[in-house]
């Protein structure tokens, strides 16, 4: 969702940036309403021209980052839903704990864990963390795992 609002933003800074830059540079010209007011709009041009064109160009700059550049808060932007299936089989593969379980509960915790995982770390986070020890990847992963267990209610020996 915020996704879509982003770019509404993005989309919305562009095109009110480029108006205000156009309406700066004169190419966009606004009419007075009545015609004895035309040297009060001329003045008021002059004054305001060069802010506009400065202003304009901002937005359209702002815009346009934030257009190319979205969700760089988001870590889980780079994950694929083809990558995050295949991590919860792996997962599911991986954990005879959760083989044993109910498979609508080991799923719902599967999906809880690689949810959690890809909002945490970065797809190159985790090809850094294929070259760790399995000890190491396990202090990672670990207290992950111990959240969506608890929040479905499911206790580990482990």
């Amino acid at each position: 969702m915020t996704e879509k609002i982003d770019t509404i933003v993005a989309v919305s800074m562009l095109l009110s940036g480029l108006l205000i830059t156009l309406i700066g540079f004169n190419i966009i010209k606004l009419k007075p309403k009545k015609p004895e007011d035309e040297e009060k709009m001329a003045i008021w041009r002059k004054k305001f021209s060069n802010s506009f064109k400065i202003e304009g160009l901002l937005i359209i700059i702002i815009g346009a980052f934030l257009s190319i550049a979205p969700n760089l808060n988001s870590k889980s932007a780079n994950w694929s839903q083809a990558q995050k299936d295949e991590m919860k089989k792996q997962v599911l593969n991986n954990s005879n704990f959760l083989q044993n379980l109910n498979p609508d509960t080991a799923d719902l915790v599967v999906t809880c864990i690689v949810d959690k995982y890809t909002e945490k770390y970065t797809l190159q986070d985790s090809w850094k963390q294929d070259k760790m020890p399995q000890e190491q990847i396990i202090e990672l992963t670990m207290p992950i795992m111990k959240e969506c267990f608890q929040i479905y209610g499911i206790e580990s020996n482990k």
